[in-house]
C-alpha cells in the first residue's frame, strides 16, 4: 500500500512478467497488483473473530 502510482505499476508488470518463471508472494490492496495475479486470495475478519478465505483463479 505505500507504493506510489507508478512504483506500483512498475512493480505489477514485473511480476507478470516473471510470473511463468517463479512464484511470488505479495500482499497487496493494490488494483494493479491484484490485477497483475494468477490467483488471488482474500483474507476478511467475520463476526466473532472468524476468519474466511476466499480463493479466485484468474483468467488472463
Amino acid at each position: 500500500m505505500f507504493l506510489d502510482g507508478q512504483n506500483v505499476e512498475r512493480v505489477s508488470r514485473r511480476v507478470k512478467n516473471s510470473g511463468s518463471k517463479v512464484q511470488f508472494i505479495v500482499v497487496s490492496l493494490r488494483k494493479p497488483m491484484i490485477q497483475a495475479a494468477s490467483r488471488t486470495i482474500g483474507v476478511t475478519m467475520q463476526e466473532n473473530n472468524i476468519t474466511s478465505i476466499t480463493g479466485v483463479k484468474l483468467n488472463g
